[in-house]
């Protein structure tokens, strides 16, 4: 029996060679490991969320408070004089934002204590006291990212009672009164949002409300309205 004979195999191009060919093997893996690790994410980077876009859209409340200063008109000013004093009271609104433009509405009830007296004859004297005051006004404002500049205008409101001590009548007369004055008012602003969430404002309005009559049917008998201009600074909650 003929011994087995081991034949050597010749590749077309040259002997096949292991060695030859085992760095280049090795290359390609660390390579494509290399392409693959580069494509996780790195362990210590903090995932990106955009930042969201600010928008003076929706609806708002809060409290404002300030400081009026004014005078009463018609017959008015001979026995209330001028006016002064101080409101505190809530507000609500709803802003729809455009672009950079704002437009909005705004309502507003104050529980206020703004007074004027005066003495227009002798051994007479009167207190005119502005006790409510309210409006409803349309806002019109250009946005500054989260700075609001605005001008405002609308119906306003006000409780106006009058008191008068006449002691050179006969009969002597004390009369205290009360009538809701209607009119407008008109002002400007600012407001700046210090959170989302959260805004602070500062204002001022100029009221117009009146006239109508006090004291009919006694020798004091009169007319009166009331202007007054307020600064008034507000925060504001949206929702």
């Amino acid at each position: 029996m003929r011994g087995l004979r081991l034949r050597r195999v010749i590749c077309p191009e040259g002997d096949f060679n292991v060695k030859r060919i085992a760095p280049i093997g090795i290359a390609m893996s660390l390579f494509t490991g290399s392409a693959f690790a580069a494509d996780l994410p790195a362990r210590d980077q903090a995932p990106y969320y955009p930042t969201p876009i600010f928008t003076w859209t929706g609806l708002y409340a809060g409290i404002n408070g300030g400081g009026s200063f004014g005078g009463f008109t018609n017959g008015g000013q001979y026995f209330f004089g001028n006016t002064g004093g101080g409101m505190v009271g809530g507000t609500i609104g709803y802003n729809f934002q455009g672009g950079p433009l704002v437009v909005g509405i705004e309502a507003d009830l104050d529980w206020a204590d703004i007074n004027g007296t005066a003495s227009p004859f002798p051994g007479i004297s009167a207190t005119g006291t502005i006790n409510e005051t309210n409006t409803v006004r349309a806002r019109l404002g250009y946005s500054f990212d989260r700075a609001l500049v605005y001008a405002t205008g609308g119906w306003a409101g006000a409780s106006v009672s009058g008191n008068v001590a006449n002691f050179v009548s006969a009969p002597n007369l004390m009369i205290n009164e009360s009538h809701y004055l209607n009119g407008y008012a008109v002002g400007a602003g600012v407001e700046y949002s210090i959170t989302p969430r959260v805004s602070v404002k500062a204002e001022y309005l100029f009221t117009s409300v009146g006239p109508n009559s006090y004291f009919n049917g006694t020798v004091n008998s009169i007319n009166s309205g009331v202007n007054f201009s307020t600064v008034k600074a507000g925060i504001n909650y949206h929702f």
